[in-house]
């Protein structure tokens, strides 16, 4: 029989065992995962290398592509973890109700939910991602000074020749304009940012369907790119909020700016404030966290729409929770006067583009691996 006194040494020891298992089995998972998920990988990686060369042409820290998100990461990281187990946790309890619906969730945190193959398959994403949405801030606050904001009167017009001569913002008024309202979607807005996490950090740790979770990278990276990057520097337009100061004629937009400062003195309207914070950023050349102004296309749209199309995949009823949010997206950039309503439709239109063609690629690619199979069986 052991002493007591040799019973810590025992237990350091089966720790340490255990510890060494689990970074081995994580170091393992790793590799494959590097190897499974290198398209986003390689575009992330490509994407950085450009944004570096980006953000020192426009005279930006480009330091920035890693540190922008970093204290935000560290904080949000667990917090959303915390809020997927605190969601698996309600699903235990509500629908299947097991005597003792505690145990159940720690037994599949320690045998399925923690596991190091669970977390070397999510861990590239989560760095990726890091690192992606700081390079993509970087470019975002370069492109004023790479190409000047000059098609803010055209949208303008183009809002009005698509709705009958009215600007949108009209139309909604009737509807939204009414302060309880306005503060509603101020919020649903704010809450944009928290669903970008909580789904990405979700399909980070996915491990049920390989072929949505890459789906979904490929085509949020690509969006950020093609439509905030590439489309959001042809297309250089600050949106209605700045349009007096861009335009330098009269404001068509000043009734309703002036409306939502009304309602500000009633419920504080955070866009507002994150708005003249923006364009102090865009007066000093600074980045930080979410920082750099662009409206066409309108990315709170756009990514609005692929948390759609990816909760459709997945339940039916997330699918319709996530397409009202993005309606009520699309609603709120017009109404809260941060986009011309032609931004959220071409953002809507141009992930839908992006979603099909990645997965138009992706089966494209599943069949040719099918037909080299058959053909090596062949021989």
């Amino acid at each position: 029989m052991e002493s007591p006194a040799a019973q810590p040494r025992l237990l350091l020891d089966a720790f340490l065992a255990s510890a060494r298992s689990y970074a081995a089995r994580l170091l393992s998972t790793l590799i494959v995962s590097l190897r499974s998920q290198s398209p986003v990988l390689f575009i992330v990686l490509a994407y950085w290398a450009a944004g570096m060369m980006v953000g020192h042409i426009a005279g930006l820290p480009t330091a920035a592509t890693i540190t922008t998100y970093l204290p935000t990461y560290m904080v949000m990281m667990p917090f959303m973890v915390v809020c997927l187990l605190a969601a698996r946790a309600i699903i235990i309890m509500a629908t299947e109700r097991p005597a003792r619906p505690l145990t159940q969730l720690l037994h599949e945190i320690r045998t399925s939910l923690a596991t190091p193959e669970r977390l070397g398959h999510a861990l590239p994403m989560l760095v990726a991602m890091l690192v992606f949405g700081g390079t993509f801030t970087v470019v975002k606050a370069s492109i004023p000074s790479l190409v000047p904001f000059s098609w803010d009167q055209s949208f303008e017009q183009m809002d009005r020749w698509l709705h009958a001569g009215v600007a949108p913002w009209e139309l909604l008024q009737p509807l939204v304009g009414h302060p309880i309202i306005t503060h509603a979607v101020n919020w649903a807005y704010n809450f944009w940012f928290y669903f970008l996490s909580l789904i990405w950090v979700w399909q980070g740790f996915r491990q049920s369907d390989n072929g949505l979770r890459l789906q979904f990278f490929l085509t949020l990276t690509l969006s950020w790119i093609l439509l905030g990057n590439v489309a959001a520097t042809w297309l250089s337009s600050a949106g209605p909020c700045y349009y007096g100061r861009i335009v330098g004629l009269p404001d068509p937009y000043a009734p309703l700016l002036s409306y939502l400062h009304d309602v500000n003195d009633i419920h504080t309207i955070w866009a507002l404030g994150a708005q003249e914070i923006l364009w102090g950023n865009y007066q000093m050349r600074d980045v930080m966290v979410g920082s750099g102004i662009s409206a066409m296309p309108s990315m709170h749209v756009a990514i609005a729409t692929l948390f759609a199309l990816v909760c459709w995949r997945v339940r039916r009823w997330l699918g319709i929770v996530m397409t009202i949010y993005a309606g009520i997206i699309m609603v709120g950039s017009v109404h809260l006067a941060w986009h011309y309503a032609v931004d959220g439709y071409v953002g809507a239109a141009g992930v839908l583009a992006i979603w099909w063609g990645v997965g138009w690629c992706m089966k494209r690619t599943a069949a040719r691996r099918v037909d080299a199979v058959a053909a090596d069986a062949a021989l």
